[in-house]
Parts: C-alpha cells; structure tokens; sequence
C-alpha cells in the first residue's frame, strides 16, 4: 500500500482480506473527503481488481496494469459527471450496463468505478440499481462519493459501505512534509485540514489569503472593506471567516485549537467577543454558503455589504 497516504490503508487492507477470502462483495462504495484521497482510494482498488497479480496491490508491471496506465484496459470503464450541469446521466449508466455482461477480454476481472457517485440523477441511480440487483461474475463496481445523504438508500444497502476517515492534523502535516510541500499548516488551515487538497494551494492563494487576514483585522471602514470582499472567491473567503470564528469559539471552550501564525491576532481579537455573538455570526456564514452554493448567482455586491456590516457591527465590540 506504500502509494497510499497511510490513513487509507485501513480500508484498502479491509478490502484486501476480503478479496483474498474470496469474500468481496460486487459492489463498494467509499465515502470520503475528495481532499483525503477519495478518488486516489478508488482508482488504487479499480487498479487492483483488474491487476493479474495476488493480492489487491496493483503490480504496475503486468500486462493489465500497462493497459491501466495506457488508459487502454477493455475491461475497466470510470464514469464521471459530465456537461454543465456535472451529473451523471442515465445514458452513462446504461452504457456499462451492456458492458458488465460482457466476458472480460483479459481473462481477469471486470471493474467500473463511478466517481462523484452523489451527482447521479435519478434516472441514473435507478439505472445503477437494476445493475446492483443483477450481478455478474467477477464484476466489481466501485462508487465514490462525497455525501452518502444524497445517494438513493436503494443503492447504499446494496454497497458495503467503505468511510474514508479525516486523518489528524499531525498525520497530515507528516505527507506534506514527506512529499516536499512547504509551509504544511497554513495549507492545512485554507483547506479544512484536507491534505491532498492543502497540496494543490498555491502560493498566490497563500499571499491572498493573508491580505484577507490583514484587511479584516486592520480595515473599519464599511465601503472599503465591502468593496475588497466582493473582489474575492466567495466560497474561500467564507471558509477562512469561519476557521476563525470556530478557532476563538472552541478556545472560549477551553479546547485546543491552532490556526496560521498570521491568523493569531486576528482570533485572539475574536476571543474578546461572546461567546452568543460568535454563534450568531457563525450561523449567518453558514447560511450564506448555503445560499451561494443553491443559488449561484447571488447578488455578490448585496451579500458582500451585508457581511461588512455584520464583521464591523460585531467586531466593534471586541
């Protein structure tokens, strides 16, 4: 499993005894963070099922893992969403239906992985459980997914259910180092402590974010600090806001709680506030992610303003 981040190895050694056993089920689904390596997870057991080799470790050498790495093998099919609306469609599914009755042209194993799994509709997820209903012979069908809440309950109890877990922060600080990726926690801290996804910020999304930090703790003036947030990506800036506010709530709390060297000032400022007033705020952040990710085309300037006056309203009182 050395390819692995060694917080997946549990699932992927579970997985491994039961097809040694003979007792892996057709139909898989891990559930996760995509920034934990969900889909790193998924395409190393899609690798391993179709590898010619003992065991579920992918060999990388055989003539299946070539034709995996050619992107080449008959036997494997990844579906993912697809058009502007990234779902996965109904034609999509029925098109693997015909294939999983197929005889595998490798001799081997056949395996069909769906990732972003939640993104089916309904058309598409009705599809796949007529396909869990009819199983055939060395056919394995792995789904990912992000929210197990929004996947049919149908399809789930036909899956046997695979929990990615978050690993901890110091697990997750030692791949980053491992792998030569500088500055570990503040990468942690701008992606939810989700190590894969800490390796992909950049250092220009590093620089934004500490102006992000400096104008909120230094600017008091309403149109100016309206204005720079509506320069900003909505979805990050709400992030951050809430890192701090749940930093300075579970110090309140007598919990321990880190954040950025250059974020400190900022929640200790915040620890001045009550404990009400941080909630408060919290469910408007909260509320307001929920509306951006419904309804796409919020009126930012709108919004924008709205959380100057609620940032100076509340802080003014720090």
């Amino acid at each position: 499993m050395t390819e692995l981040p060694v917080w997946t190895h549990a699932i992927a050694e579970q997985v491994a005894t039961s097809f040694s056993q003979q007792r892996l089920p057709h139909a898989l689904m891990l559930v996760g963070r995509e920034g934990d390596g969900l889909a790193l997870l998924g395409d190393f057991l899609r690798r391993g099922l179709l590898c010619r080799q003992a065991g579920i470790e992918p060999c990388g050498q055989c003539k299946s893992c070539l034709l995996v790495r050619a992107g080449a093998h008959p036997d494997s099919r990844v579906l993912e969403p697809e058009g502007k609306s990234l779902t996965i469609k109904v034609d999509q599914i029925r098109s693997v239906a015909n294939f999983m009755h197929e005889t595998p042209q490798q001799g081997g194993n056949k395996v069909i992985r769906l990732t972003h799994s939640e993104k089916m509709n309904t058309a598409a997820a009705n599809a796949v459980l007529k396909m869990l209903e009819e199983p055939t012979p060395n056919t394995y069908l792995i789904l990912e997914s992000t929210s197990l809440s929004r996947m049919l309950p149908t399809v789930r109890s036909r899956c046997r259910l695979y929990k990615l877990e978050q690993p901890g922060p110091v697990e997750a600080r030692q791949w980053l180092t491992a792998n030569g990726i500088g500055q570990p926690e503040q990468r942690l801290a701008m992606a939810d402590g989700a190590p894969l996804a800490a390796a992909r910020v950049t250092d220009e999304a590093i620089e934004q974010w500490h102006k992000q930090v400096s104008c909120f703790l230094q600017e008091r003036n309403f149109t100016t600090l309206a204005a720079f947030i509506q320069q900003q990506e909505p979805e990050t800036l709400l992030n951050q806001t809430l890192l701090w506010v749940d930093t300075a709530i579970r110090r309140l709390h007598q919990q321990a709680a880190s954040v950025p060297q250059r974020d400190e000032d900022l929640v200790q400022a915040l620890q001045g506030l009550s404990t009400v007033s941080l909630f408060h705020f919290r469910d408007y952040i909260v509320q307001l992610k929920q509306g951006l990710q419904q309804q796409a085309n919020l009126n930012q300037q709108m919004w924008s303003e709205q959380l100057s006056a609620r940032w100076l309203e509340m802080t003014g009182h720090a």
